[in-house]
Protein backbone atom coordinates (compact mmCIF):
# COMPACT_ATOMS: atom_id res chain seq x y z
CA UNK A 1 0.00 0.00 0.00
CA UNK A 2 0.95 3.68 -0.54
CA UNK A 3 2.45 5.74 2.12
CA UNK A 4 1.54 9.60 1.70
CA UNK A 5 3.37 12.64 3.30
CA UNK A 6 0.22 15.05 2.85
CA UNK A 7 0.20 18.80 2.07
CA UNK A 8 -1.53 20.31 4.75
CA UNK A 9 -2.94 23.07 2.23
CA UNK A 10 -5.54 19.68 1.02
CA UNK A 11 -6.77 19.07 3.94
CA UNK A 12 -10.68 19.83 4.76
CA UNK A 13 -10.73 20.50 0.56
CA UNK A 14 -13.54 18.62 -1.17
CA UNK A 15 -13.54 17.27 -5.06
CA UNK A 16 -16.33 16.27 -7.08
CA UNK A 17 -15.68 13.76 -10.11
CA UNK A 18 -17.83 13.68 -12.49
CA UNK A 19 -18.61 10.29 -14.13
CA UNK A 20 -18.76 6.63 -12.69
CA UNK A 21 -16.62 4.76 -15.17
CA UNK A 22 -13.73 3.19 -14.95
CA UNK A 23 -11.97 7.04 -15.21
CA UNK A 24 -13.87 8.60 -12.27
CA UNK A 25 -13.43 5.31 -10.21
CA UNK A 26 -9.55 5.54 -10.66
CA UNK A 27 -9.49 9.52 -9.95
CA UNK A 28 -11.50 8.58 -6.92
CA UNK A 29 -8.79 6.12 -5.57
CA UNK A 30 -6.48 8.79 -6.55
CA UNK A 31 -8.19 11.62 -4.70
CA UNK A 32 -8.48 8.85 -1.33
CA UNK A 33 -4.69 8.86 -1.24
CA UNK A 34 -4.67 12.30 -0.62
CA UNK A 35 -7.28 11.97 1.70
CA UNK A 36 -9.24 14.16 0.21
CA UNK A 37 -13.43 14.01 0.24
CA UNK A 38 -14.69 12.96 -2.72
CA UNK A 39 -18.24 13.40 -3.97
CA UNK A 40 -18.99 11.02 -6.93
CA UNK A 41 -21.28 12.10 -9.76
CA UNK A 42 -22.94 9.53 -12.08
CA UNK A 43 -25.73 10.35 -14.42
CA UNK A 44 -26.97 6.69 -14.48
CA UNK A 45 -28.59 4.92 -11.84
CA UNK A 46 -25.68 3.02 -10.53
CA UNK A 47 -21.53 3.68 -11.93
CA UNK A 48 -19.79 1.07 -14.66
CA UNK A 49 -23.08 2.05 -17.25
CA UNK A 50 -21.82 2.01 -20.20
CA UNK A 51 -18.47 0.50 -21.65
CA UNK A 52 -16.96 -0.29 -17.86
CA UNK A 53 -20.34 -2.14 -17.78
CA UNK A 54 -19.39 -4.45 -20.16
CA UNK A 55 -18.93 -8.65 -18.92
CA UNK A 56 -15.34 -8.78 -19.97
CA UNK A 57 -12.63 -6.56 -20.61
CA UNK A 58 -8.81 -6.99 -21.72
CA UNK A 59 -6.05 -5.52 -19.92
CA UNK A 60 -2.66 -4.71 -22.58
CA UNK A 61 -0.15 -2.18 -23.71
CA UNK A 62 -0.24 -0.85 -26.92
CA UNK A 63 3.33 -0.76 -28.58
CA UNK A 64 4.68 0.78 -31.58
CA UNK A 65 8.08 -0.73 -33.27
CA UNK A 66 9.76 2.60 -32.19
CA UNK A 67 9.26 4.84 -28.74
CA UNK A 68 6.41 6.92 -29.04
CA UNK A 69 4.70 9.12 -26.33
CA UNK A 70 1.80 6.81 -27.19
CA UNK A 71 3.46 3.68 -26.64
CA UNK A 72 5.52 4.90 -23.30
CA UNK A 73 2.55 6.13 -21.85
CA UNK A 74 0.87 2.88 -22.62
CA UNK A 75 3.42 0.55 -21.47
CA UNK A 76 4.02 2.44 -18.32
CA UNK A 77 -0.12 2.42 -17.76
CA UNK A 78 0.23 -1.24 -18.09
CA UNK A 79 2.93 -1.88 -15.10
CA UNK A 80 1.44 1.06 -13.20
CA UNK A 81 -1.98 -1.44 -13.55
CA UNK A 82 -0.09 -3.95 -12.79
CA UNK A 83 1.76 -3.00 -9.50
CA UNK A 84 -1.55 -1.53 -8.05
CA UNK A 85 -3.57 -4.81 -9.18
CA UNK A 86 -0.62 -6.61 -6.61
CA UNK A 87 -0.60 -4.31 -3.81
CA UNK A 88 -3.98 -3.77 -3.20
CA UNK A 89 -4.88 -7.45 -4.01
CA UNK A 90 -7.59 -7.04 -6.52
CA UNK A 91 -7.26 -10.36 -8.06
CA UNK A 92 -8.99 -11.89 -4.81
CA UNK A 93 -11.63 -9.23 -5.70
CA UNK A 94 -11.85 -8.65 -9.45
CA UNK A 95 -13.01 -12.15 -11.26
CA UNK A 96 -10.69 -12.72 -13.75
CA UNK A 97 -7.96 -14.72 -16.08
CA UNK A 98 -4.66 -13.90 -16.87
CA UNK A 99 -3.01 -14.36 -20.14
CA UNK A 100 -3.23 -12.31 -23.29
CA UNK A 101 -2.02 -13.52 -27.17
CA UNK A 102 -1.48 -10.65 -28.85
CA UNK A 103 -1.41 -12.94 -32.74
CA UNK A 104 1.22 -11.84 -35.25
CA UNK A 105 -0.39 -12.69 -38.50
CA UNK A 106 1.86 -11.14 -41.16
CA UNK A 107 5.63 -10.52 -41.42
CA UNK A 108 4.70 -6.68 -40.54
CA UNK A 109 2.92 -7.22 -37.50
CA UNK A 110 5.99 -9.71 -36.56
CA UNK A 111 8.85 -6.95 -37.24
CA UNK A 112 6.61 -4.85 -35.21
CA UNK A 113 6.26 -6.11 -32.08
CA UNK A 114 9.34 -7.75 -31.90
CA UNK A 115 11.13 -4.53 -32.36
CA UNK A 116 8.42 -2.84 -29.86
CA UNK A 117 10.45 -5.37 -27.38
CA UNK A 118 13.85 -4.63 -27.81
CA UNK A 119 12.83 -0.52 -28.41
CA UNK A 120 10.83 -0.39 -25.34
CA UNK A 121 13.10 -2.89 -23.24
CA UNK A 122 10.57 -4.75 -21.60
CA UNK A 123 11.50 -7.49 -19.56
CA UNK A 124 10.83 -11.50 -20.95
CA UNK A 125 8.35 -11.49 -17.30
CA UNK A 126 6.04 -9.27 -18.68
CA UNK A 127 6.05 -9.88 -22.43
CA UNK A 128 7.80 -11.89 -24.83
CA UNK A 129 7.47 -14.08 -28.55
CA UNK A 130 5.56 -17.48 -28.45
CA UNK A 131 3.48 -19.31 -31.07
CA UNK A 132 -0.40 -19.47 -29.89
CA UNK A 133 -1.20 -23.23 -29.38
CA UNK A 134 -4.67 -23.65 -31.22
CA UNK A 135 -3.41 -21.46 -34.48
CA UNK A 136 0.05 -22.35 -34.62
CA UNK A 137 0.75 -18.57 -35.37
CA UNK A 138 3.53 -16.20 -33.88
CA UNK A 139 2.22 -14.12 -30.94
CA UNK A 140 3.51 -11.57 -28.35
CA UNK A 141 2.49 -12.70 -24.89
CA UNK A 142 1.86 -11.22 -22.20
CA UNK A 143 1.90 -13.78 -19.19
CA UNK A 144 0.22 -11.11 -17.07
CA UNK A 145 -1.59 -8.88 -19.04
CA UNK A 146 -5.82 -9.91 -17.65
CA UNK A 147 -9.50 -10.56 -19.19
CA UNK A 148 -11.54 -9.10 -15.86
CA UNK A 149 -14.76 -7.75 -14.86
CA UNK A 150 -14.86 -4.19 -15.58
CA UNK A 151 -17.52 -4.22 -13.51
CA UNK A 152 -16.23 -5.30 -10.17
CA UNK A 153 -12.80 -3.35 -10.92
CA UNK A 154 -14.71 -0.30 -10.90
CA UNK A 155 -16.74 -0.63 -8.71
CA UNK A 156 -13.90 -2.04 -6.19
CA UNK A 157 -11.63 1.02 -6.70
CA UNK A 158 -15.27 2.94 -5.91
CA UNK A 159 -15.29 1.05 -2.24
CA UNK A 160 -11.48 1.05 -1.47
CA UNK A 161 -11.87 5.55 -2.43
CA UNK A 162 -15.37 5.67 -0.32
CA UNK A 163 -16.52 8.87 -2.20
CA UNK A 164 -19.86 10.06 -1.56
CA UNK A 165 -21.92 8.51 -4.59
CA UNK A 166 -25.01 10.92 -6.21
CA UNK A 167 -26.54 8.43 -8.74
CA UNK A 168 -29.04 10.03 -11.28
CA UNK A 169 -27.31 13.29 -10.99
CA UNK A 170 -26.03 14.80 -13.76
CA UNK A 171 -23.62 17.83 -13.99
CA UNK A 172 -25.74 20.48 -15.41
CA UNK A 173 -22.98 23.87 -15.72
CA UNK A 174 -20.20 24.58 -13.31
CA UNK A 175 -18.42 27.80 -12.67
CA UNK A 176 -15.95 29.41 -10.50
CA UNK A 177 -17.91 30.90 -7.50
CA UNK A 178 -15.83 34.25 -7.53
CA UNK A 179 -17.77 34.85 -11.22
CA UNK A 180 -20.94 34.13 -9.28
CA UNK A 181 -20.63 36.54 -6.97
CA UNK A 182 -20.67 34.19 -4.37
CA UNK A 183 -17.83 35.68 -1.79
CA UNK A 184 -18.37 33.53 1.11
CA UNK A 185 -17.19 30.58 -1.36
CA UNK A 186 -13.95 32.60 -2.72
CA UNK A 187 -11.96 29.82 -4.41
CA UNK A 188 -14.39 27.58 -4.76
CA UNK A 189 -16.34 25.32 -7.50
CA UNK A 190 -20.31 26.00 -8.02
CA UNK A 191 -21.69 23.10 -9.82
CA UNK A 192 -25.43 22.45 -10.38
CA UNK A 193 -26.65 19.08 -10.73
CA UNK A 194 -30.08 17.62 -11.46
CA UNK A 195 -30.58 17.29 -8.31
CA UNK A 196 -29.21 20.43 -6.35
CA UNK A 197 -26.39 22.71 -6.35
CA UNK A 198 -22.77 21.56 -5.00
CA UNK A 199 -19.45 23.72 -3.78
CA UNK A 200 -15.98 22.37 -4.42
CA UNK A 201 -12.88 22.80 -4.05
CA UNK A 202 -11.60 20.98 -7.20
CA UNK A 203 -13.44 18.90 -10.21
CA UNK A 204 -12.80 16.39 -12.24
CA UNK A 205 -14.42 15.71 -15.76
CA UNK A 206 -14.35 12.11 -16.39
CA UNK A 207 -17.97 11.79 -17.79
CA UNK A 208 -17.06 10.28 -21.15
CA UNK A 209 -19.06 11.71 -24.35
CA UNK A 210 -21.43 13.75 -22.61
CA UNK A 211 -18.38 16.17 -22.50
CA UNK A 212 -20.31 17.63 -25.81
CA UNK A 213 -23.09 18.83 -22.80
CA UNK A 214 -20.32 21.43 -21.68
CA UNK A 215 -19.19 24.43 -23.46
CA UNK A 216 -15.92 24.84 -21.41
CA UNK A 217 -15.24 21.23 -23.44
CA UNK A 218 -16.46 21.75 -26.93
CA UNK A 219 -13.25 22.77 -28.57
CA UNK A 220 -11.97 19.42 -27.82
CA UNK A 221 -12.19 17.49 -30.78
CA UNK A 222 -13.70 14.22 -29.24
CA UNK A 223 -16.11 12.20 -30.23
CA UNK A 224 -18.32 9.25 -29.55
CA UNK A 225 -17.89 5.44 -30.74
CA UNK A 226 -20.33 2.68 -31.06
CA UNK A 227 -18.98 -0.80 -29.39
CA UNK A 228 -20.86 -3.76 -29.93
CA UNK A 229 -19.46 -7.11 -28.22
CA UNK A 230 -20.79 -10.93 -28.05
CA UNK A 231 -21.68 -12.67 -25.41
CA UNK A 232 -20.76 -16.23 -25.32
CA UNK A 233 -21.69 -19.72 -23.19
CA UNK A 234 -18.11 -20.53 -22.32
CA UNK A 235 -17.91 -24.19 -23.31
CA UNK A 236 -18.54 -23.01 -26.91
CA UNK A 237 -14.50 -22.44 -27.34
CA UNK A 238 -11.35 -23.78 -25.27
CA UNK A 239 -8.84 -21.17 -25.78
CA UNK A 240 -7.49 -20.54 -21.74
CA UNK A 241 -5.66 -17.15 -22.57
CA UNK A 242 -7.29 -14.39 -24.29
CA UNK A 243 -6.26 -14.27 -28.12
CA UNK A 244 -6.53 -10.81 -29.78
CA UNK A 245 -6.39 -11.01 -33.72
CA UNK A 246 -8.34 -7.97 -34.74
CA UNK A 247 -10.89 -8.99 -33.17
CA UNK A 248 -10.79 -11.16 -29.38
CA UNK A 249 -12.06 -13.80 -28.05
CA UNK A 250 -11.66 -13.40 -24.18
CA UNK A 251 -10.71 -16.35 -21.51
CA UNK A 252 -13.89 -18.33 -19.59
CA UNK A 253 -14.79 -15.85 -16.53
CA UNK A 254 -17.70 -17.03 -14.68
CA UNK A 255 -19.12 -19.36 -17.61
CA UNK A 256 -18.87 -17.23 -20.44
CA UNK A 257 -16.79 -15.51 -22.90
CA UNK A 258 -16.79 -12.50 -24.66
CA UNK A 259 -16.70 -12.22 -28.60
CA UNK A 260 -15.28 -8.55 -29.47
CA UNK A 261 -15.50 -5.89 -30.62
CA UNK A 262 -17.16 -3.83 -33.78
CA UNK A 263 -16.85 -0.28 -33.50
CA UNK A 264 -18.51 2.29 -35.50
CA UNK A 265 -18.20 6.19 -34.89
CA UNK A 266 -21.14 6.91 -37.64
CA UNK A 267 -23.69 5.27 -36.78
CA UNK A 268 -24.43 4.83 -33.15
CA UNK A 269 -27.79 3.52 -33.00
CA UNK A 270 -28.36 1.53 -29.43
CA UNK A 271 -29.88 -1.93 -30.81
CA UNK A 272 -27.83 -4.35 -31.91
CA UNK A 273 -26.91 -5.13 -35.19
CA UNK A 274 -27.15 -9.04 -36.00
CA UNK A 275 -24.85 -8.71 -38.74
CA UNK A 276 -21.78 -7.82 -36.98
CA UNK A 277 -22.85 -10.54 -34.32
CA UNK A 278 -22.35 -12.52 -37.66
CA UNK A 279 -19.33 -10.94 -38.81
CA UNK A 280 -17.50 -11.67 -35.79
CA UNK A 281 -18.42 -15.13 -35.39
CA UNK A 282 -17.10 -16.04 -39.03
CA UNK A 283 -14.17 -14.06 -38.40
CA UNK A 284 -13.01 -16.32 -35.01
CA UNK A 285 -13.62 -19.33 -37.78
CA UNK A 286 -11.33 -17.95 -40.04
CA UNK A 287 -9.02 -17.29 -37.71
CA UNK A 288 -9.52 -19.43 -34.44
CA UNK A 289 -11.06 -22.43 -35.71
CA UNK A 290 -9.30 -24.82 -33.71
CA UNK A 291 -10.48 -22.53 -30.76
CA UNK A 292 -13.98 -23.66 -31.38
CA UNK A 293 -15.34 -27.21 -29.89
CA UNK A 294 -16.36 -29.33 -32.86
CA UNK A 295 -19.55 -30.62 -30.68
CA UNK A 296 -21.05 -27.29 -29.60
CA UNK A 297 -24.56 -26.58 -31.65
CA UNK A 298 -24.13 -22.98 -32.13
CA UNK A 299 -26.84 -20.63 -33.41
CA UNK A 300 -25.52 -17.26 -33.50
CA UNK A 301 -28.37 -15.09 -33.22
CA UNK A 302 -29.07 -16.87 -30.04
CA UNK A 303 -25.85 -15.42 -28.77
CA UNK A 304 -26.19 -12.60 -26.24
CA UNK A 305 -24.83 -8.83 -27.43
CA UNK A 306 -24.34 -5.72 -25.42
CA UNK A 307 -24.05 -2.33 -27.38
CA UNK A 308 -21.86 0.57 -25.34
CA UNK A 309 -20.41 3.67 -26.09
CA UNK A 310 -16.82 5.49 -25.39
CA UNK A 311 -15.19 8.48 -25.99
CA UNK A 312 -12.07 8.99 -28.47
CA UNK A 313 -10.01 11.66 -29.01
CA UNK A 314 -9.16 13.32 -32.41
CA UNK A 315 -5.42 11.85 -32.25
CA UNK A 316 -6.70 8.68 -30.32
CA UNK A 317 -4.48 9.20 -27.24
CA UNK A 318 -6.18 10.05 -24.00
CA UNK A 319 -7.04 13.62 -22.64
CA UNK A 320 -5.36 14.32 -19.33
CA UNK A 321 -4.65 17.75 -17.76
CA UNK A 322 -5.35 20.73 -16.49
CA UNK A 323 -8.48 22.41 -18.43
CA UNK A 324 -7.42 25.17 -20.45
CA UNK A 325 -9.53 28.54 -19.75
CA UNK A 326 -10.31 29.47 -23.81
CA UNK A 327 -12.36 32.41 -22.88
CA UNK A 328 -9.20 34.12 -21.58
CA UNK A 329 -7.04 33.42 -24.15
CA UNK A 330 -4.91 36.54 -25.93
CA UNK A 331 -6.02 35.20 -30.10
CA UNK A 332 -4.24 38.07 -31.30
CA UNK A 333 -0.92 36.47 -30.91
CA UNK A 334 -0.19 34.26 -33.87
CA UNK A 335 1.89 31.27 -34.63
CA UNK A 336 4.04 33.31 -36.99
CA UNK A 337 5.32 35.80 -34.44
CA UNK A 338 7.54 33.20 -32.73
CA UNK A 339 10.08 33.53 -35.68
CA UNK A 340 9.95 37.56 -35.77
CA UNK A 341 11.84 39.22 -33.17
CA UNK A 342 10.29 40.46 -29.94
CA UNK A 343 7.55 37.43 -30.56
CA UNK A 344 5.79 36.58 -27.65
CA UNK A 345 4.99 32.81 -26.66
CA UNK A 346 1.62 32.01 -26.51
CA UNK A 347 0.77 31.78 -23.09
CA UNK A 348 -2.57 28.80 -22.02
CA UNK A 349 -4.24 30.10 -19.22
CA UNK A 350 -6.01 27.36 -16.63
CA UNK A 351 -9.24 26.28 -14.60
CA UNK A 352 -6.58 25.88 -12.28
CA UNK A 353 -8.79 23.63 -10.34
CA UNK A 354 -10.41 21.48 -12.80
CA UNK A 355 -8.70 18.75 -14.18
CA UNK A 356 -10.15 16.25 -17.28
CA UNK A 357 -9.96 13.11 -17.97
CA UNK A 358 -11.16 11.71 -21.03
CA UNK A 359 -10.64 9.92 -24.29
CA UNK A 360 -9.56 6.51 -23.25
CA UNK A 361 -10.99 4.79 -26.18
CA UNK A 362 -10.67 1.14 -26.12
CA UNK A 363 -8.12 0.85 -23.59
CA UNK A 364 -9.94 2.69 -20.33
CA UNK A 365 -9.16 -0.34 -18.36
CA UNK A 366 -5.19 -0.22 -19.04
CA UNK A 367 -4.80 3.46 -18.94
CA UNK A 368 -7.03 4.68 -16.56
CA UNK A 369 -5.23 4.20 -13.12
CA UNK A 370 -1.86 5.97 -14.19
CA UNK A 371 -3.87 9.19 -16.15
CA UNK A 372 -6.08 9.40 -13.15
CA UNK A 373 -3.17 9.61 -10.94
CA UNK A 374 -1.32 11.96 -13.42
CA UNK A 375 -4.52 14.33 -13.06
CA UNK A 376 -4.84 14.29 -9.47
CA UNK A 377 -1.21 14.95 -9.18
CA UNK A 378 -1.26 17.83 -11.51
CA UNK A 379 -4.66 19.59 -9.78
CA UNK A 380 -3.38 18.66 -6.26
CA UNK A 381 0.39 19.87 -6.51
CA UNK A 382 0.97 17.26 -3.99
CA UNK A 383 4.65 18.39 -2.18
CA UNK A 384 6.11 14.74 -1.67
CA UNK A 385 4.87 11.47 -2.82
CA UNK A 386 6.74 8.26 -0.55
CA UNK A 387 5.65 5.18 -2.63
CA UNK A 388 6.87 1.54 -2.95
CA UNK A 389 4.55 2.71 -6.66
CA UNK A 390 7.38 4.49 -8.01
CA UNK A 391 7.29 5.26 -11.33
CA UNK A 392 9.35 8.52 -13.33
CA UNK A 393 6.34 9.80 -15.90
CA UNK A 394 8.80 11.49 -18.34
CA UNK A 395 7.10 15.27 -18.86
CA UNK A 396 7.46 15.19 -22.75
CA UNK A 397 4.29 11.59 -22.22
CA UNK A 398 2.66 14.18 -19.51
CA UNK A 399 2.35 16.93 -21.87
CA UNK A 400 1.45 15.01 -24.59
CA UNK A 401 -1.83 14.11 -22.62
CA UNK A 402 -2.64 17.68 -21.86
CA UNK A 403 -5.80 19.11 -23.80
CA UNK A 404 -3.23 21.95 -24.45
CA UNK A 405 -2.29 19.88 -27.94
CA UNK A 406 -5.56 20.87 -29.44
CA UNK A 407 -5.38 24.40 -28.69
CA UNK A 408 -1.38 24.89 -29.90
CA UNK A 409 -2.34 22.75 -33.31
CA UNK A 410 -5.55 25.07 -33.43
CA UNK A 411 -3.05 28.44 -32.74
CA UNK A 412 -0.97 26.92 -35.77
CA UNK A 413 -3.35 26.78 -38.05
CA UNK A 414 -4.64 30.35 -37.36
CA UNK A 415 -7.98 28.77 -36.33
CA UNK A 416 -8.66 30.61 -33.06
CA UNK A 417 -11.17 33.77 -32.78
Amino acid sequence: METIVFDRETEGKTAIVVGGGIAGASVCYALSQRKIKTILLESESSPAKHASGNPIGVVYPFLTKHKTTESEFSYLAYRYFLELWESLELGTLVPHKDGIHFLLETISAYDRYSNALLSHQIPKAEAYLEKELHSNLDSLYFPKGKALSPVALTRELIQLAKPEIKCNSRLISWQPSKENGMDEHEGTLICQTETGTLSANYLFLTQGFQFGNDPNLQWIPMKQVRGQIVKIPGSICKNQSSILYGDYITSEIDGERVLGASFDEFHLEKEPRIKETIMMWEGLQKHLAKVINENETVDVKNFGTRVSYRTQSQDRHPVVGKLPKVSDLDTTVKYQNLFRKNGKPFQIPYFETVGILNGLGSRGLTHALLAGKILVDQIIKERKENSKLKMEIPDRIIQSLKPDRFLLRMWKRDQLT
